[in-house]
């Protein structure tokens, strides 16, 4: 039966006036100004975007991590966080356990000095990317883990060892400010010591910008870009390294789902810009990482929906390589049931949501992008502001931009605790049949 595409293409304009008249009614006396609504200091969404709000070229592939070529069969690293364990058989076999059933990428938070070799042993780390991200640095096990590198022949292993040179420190002096046996990090040295291994192993990292450790500081999203990049510029801007840099950045994923889109795509633009600038080589890695901030331990089985909400938004942004923590996070260890169901999150939105076969699935929609150019243009005038005044050295020893970040923190628990912000399972909607879940603890104090 024939049909009128014409009808279905070129559908009637509407009149705003219209639209606005419709909404006001519906709001029974309400303001359409109360639909309005701040995310982010100098950041707010509205309720209706139109052609008015187009304001650039949308189609720039720094926006939209645009690429020749896209794997729809593994669009992004599954990377799964493997608890630590002291016998290193088992530590393998976990780790192996995790490869064999989906993952194709694991992290570690801690391992024994001197005991890579086993734990790693028949792991490919060639096709397998191997991160470690101990939050309590040891110098030992940093060299512990270059000693590893250099007694490995092959130099195309992939991985690293994720130390943020700046917001590492900044963390354990507030989270861990009386813990023993914690090395403080030198960027400087770090840096020289991230060169030498870089110049051999061109896939390895020693520095990843961590913005997830800036979201648990407290950092709103603007502040998370703006802060691994004036990291960055603090290494890299003096730089006359003439081959390409492969940079690790490292953003937090919640549940505000077009946020997390409009923020990775946010932070190509900036980083493209800094490399542009500097005349920088560089390849941008952008990972993911689902923020503690979304995750509880009342009601654990909530934070798979939570998880999955930012697992989803990771992937439509363009993650390279996407970390989901287990709804346990806050608990303890994950029973294996638990860990199957992270992974599956991963596989089933790579195998059946089908976003690997749409390079930038985003792209186009006027609200995602106005908010990508406002969070973009907010960072960067913050960033050349704060890089004008001392840069990041200059923020990490002010004592008023520690206490904004621990006033924000503190604003976001009030609230919560005020049920200003409502969190399903937390303070708001509890279980009647709850099924708690069985766990055991972490078997070292790493994050």
């Amino acid at each position: 039966m024939a049909k009128n595409i014409e009808k279905y293409l070129n559908s009637e304009k509407v009149d705003i006036l219209e639209w606005e008249e419709i909404a006001s009614a519906a709001l029974k006396g309400e303001s359409l100004d109360n639909l309005n609504k701040e995310i982010d200091k100098d950041i707010s969404i509205k309720p209706l975007y139109t052609s008015s709000d187009e304001e650039d070229d949308y189609s720039l592939s720094l926006r939209r991590g645009l690429k020749t070529e896209i794997d729809e069969y593994m669009p992004w690293y599954i990377c799964s966080t493997v608890d630590h364990h002291k016998d290193t058989k088992i530590l393998n076999g976990r780790i192996l356990g995790e490869l064999e059933r989906g993952s194709n990428s694991v992290e570690l938070s801690y391992f024994e000095t001197n005991t890579l070799s086993k734990v790693l042993n028949n792991v490919d780390l060639t096709i397998a990317p191997f991160f470690i991200r101990d939050i309590n640095y040891s110098k030992e096990n940093l060299f512990s883990y270059i000693k590893y590198l250099s007694e490995n022949n092959n130099k195309n292993i992939m991985g690293g060892y994720e130390i943020d040179p700046f917001a590492s420190n900044l963390w354990l002096d507030e989270f861990l400010k009386n813990q023993k046996n914690v090395d403080k990090i030198n960027h400087n040295e770090i840096k020289i010591i991230h060169d030498e291994v870089n110049e051999e192993f061109k896939n390895i990292n020693i520095i990843c910008y961590d913005g997830s450790l800036w979201n648990e500081l407290g950092a709103n999203t603007c502040e998370e870009i703006e802060l691994i990049a004036l990291s960055f510029l603090e290494i890299y801007k003096n730089s006359k390294k003439e081959n390409e840099l492969l940079i690790n950045i490292t953003l937090s994923a919640d549940t505000d789902f077009f946020k997390s889109i409009s923020k990775i795509r946010a932070s190509r633009i900036i980083f493209n810009n800094i490399f542009k600038h500097y005349g920088l080589k560089c390849n941008l890695n952008i990972t993911s990482r689902t923020s503690n901030n979304i995750l509880f331990e009342k009601d654990p089985w909530v934070n798979q929906l939570r998880i999955t909400t930012a697992a989803l938004a990771s992937a439509i942004g363009g993650s390279n390589r996407i970390i989901c923590n287990n709804i346990t996070h806050k608990l303890g260890q994950a029973p294996d049931f638990i860990k199957r169901l992270t992974r599956n999150t991963h596989i089933i939105l790579q195998e059946e949501s089908r976003i690997s076969r749409v390079q930038d699935p985003s792209g186009g929609s006027f609200y995602i992008e106005k908010l990508t150019n406002d969070i973009a243009r907010t960072a960067w005038k913050n960033i050349m502001e704060n890089e004008s005044n001392g840069g990041i050295l200059n923020l990490i020893n002010s004592k008023d931009f520690r206490k904004s970040l621990k006033n924000s923190r503190d604003d976001y628990k009030n609230k919560i605790l005020e049920k200003k912000l409502i969190k399903v399972g937390e303070n708001s909607y509890k279980d009647p049949d709850s099924n708690p879940i069985s766990v055991k603890p972490f078997e070292n104090n790493s994050i």
